[in-house]
């Protein structure tokens, strides 16, 4: 994992909510983190259920990379005829409406809306 002064700049957990696989992101998004991030959440994707959701309300930011992982993480939903629905928190909504990536993406104010 990579850190700054033993401190993640990425937490990743994840657990099964009936049907639904929930991923949980804290901290940074970046050049650094999106391969961990892109290889978790691809290992989840084709080895768990087909429905996903990335709670980002505890990212910080998220540059371009982690911008392309969650374009390829929900591309690979479709492809598995899945679904992938995010949770966004202040600096995640901001960047996504900046990029129009909010008509792409299916996002929900709350985990409980996204379930």
């Amino acid at each position: 994992m990579t850190t700054i002064d033993d401190q993640p700049l990425l937490g990743i957990t994840d657990e099964l909510v009936g049907e639904t696989r929930v991923v949980r992101c804290a901290g940074e998004i970046d050049i650094s983190t999106v391969p961990r991030l892109r290889d978790r959440v691809a290992t989840l994707q084709i080895d768990g259920p087909p429905h996903l959701v990335v709670d980002l309300t505890a990212v910080t930011f998220i540059d371009s990379l982690g911008l392309g992982a969650l374009i390829g993480i929900h591309k690979r939903a479709r492809v598995l005829r899945g679904s992938l629905v995010i949770v966004p928190g202040d600096a995640a909504r901001r960047l996504f409406t900046a990029t129009a990536l909010d008509r792409v993406f299916d996002l929900r104010a709350t985990l409980d809306d996204a379930l």
